[in-house]
């Protein structure tokens, strides 16, 4: 009849030595490089610290309201001028403007706003290019919370007369550096509206916005999906937008909690490792006595040996 086992335990052989003696500098020098030698290795191998970290989050972007839109003819001394706000007067010739915003998804986040805008061609005379900015109010709410007013910029040449241009695009988040995501706070950097801060004797020009725009670090920017133009002379430009507002990848500096969560596994993994290796050299050496030191077994005593 077979034998089976049913409790086992581990014989403990102990190895004691004086405090100021080669025994116990080396144990000592073994411990310290269990600790130090990991570290080494996991940051020199690279990616030991979480210097950047990204996450996707879909923006709540709402319209403002204002815009400027400048509409080029062959003649450049006579250009239609129209907008919304502080810089701008409303011309006679731009007339049914609708903007609207539309959540499909009933998240309470728009997914799509619209732009619609009918521009009085004057007699004898043929657009040549259109430019459209308009103003956002872009909200970043989860990981990193950032308010700031964004713009969405189009511009359109025509190299024969058009009587309207329908233009698809998505809104693009852009970054030039990381966001600082600071715990309970929320970026407010860039949220001043360059539509409305700028003083009215200034001498305003499009340049002028956009080189503005472009020196920040963070901004939007639209991609076109498709741009459909309608050629004829009518006398009338139907100019419509149809802005989507997707996920974003925001980049963003970690907190230093964050950092520790990341380097953590490695360090450990590595430790476990260096361990064992280090065991395995403690007990060649000792074993083999290679060093001064006392063997401590349970069933002997120190006189029997």
């Amino acid at each position: 009849m077979g034998l089976y086992r049913l409790f086992s335990y581990n014989v403990e052989v102990q190895y004691k030595s004086y405090f100021f003696s080669k025994a116990m500098l080396f144990a000592l020098t073994t411990s310290v490089l269990n600790i130090i030698l990991p570290l080494i290795f996991a940051y020199r191998s690279r990616g030991f610290w979480l210097k950047t970290h990204h996450f996707y989050e879909q923006p709540m972007v709402k319209s403002t309201y204002d815009y400027v839109i400048i509409a080029e003819t062959e003649d450049p001394s006579i250009s239609i001028v129209c907008g919304n706000g502080n810089i701008m007067h409303f011309d006679e010739l731009c007339s049914e403007v609708q903007i609207q915003e539309f959540d499909n998804n009933k998240d309470t986040i728009n997914d799509i706003i619209s732009f619609k805008l009918k521009l009085n061609v004057p007699e004898n005379h043929t657009i040549m290019s259109v430019i459209l900015i308009l103003a956002l109010d872009f909200h970043l709410l989860t990981v990193c919370p950032l308010q700031m007013q964004a713009l969405g910029v189009i511009n359109k040449e025509f190299s024969i007369p058009a009587s309207g241009v329908k233009y698809h695009g998505n809104l693009e988040f852009y970054q030039t550096s990381h966001l600082p995501c600071l715990r309970h706070h929320i970026d407010t950097t860039y949220n001043t509206s360059l539509l409305n801060s700028i003083d009215n004797n200034q001498d305003v020009t499009i340049d002028f916005i956009l080189e503005s725009y472009f020196t920040r670090e963070v901004l939007s920017q639209m991609n076109p999906m498709f741009v459909r133009s309608k050629h004829g002379h009518t006398g009338i430009l139907d100019f419509e937008l149809f802005l989507k507002i997707p996920e974003v990848k925001v980049l963003y500096i970690p907190s230093l909690l964050q950092e520790l969560k990341w380097a953590w596994p490695q360090y450990l993994s590595l430790v476990i490792v260096f361990y064992w290796i280090i065991r395995k050299i403690k007990s060649f050496v000792f074993r083999n006595r290679l060093l001064m030191a006392w063997e401590i077994i349970p069933w002997k005593t120190m006189d029997n040996k």
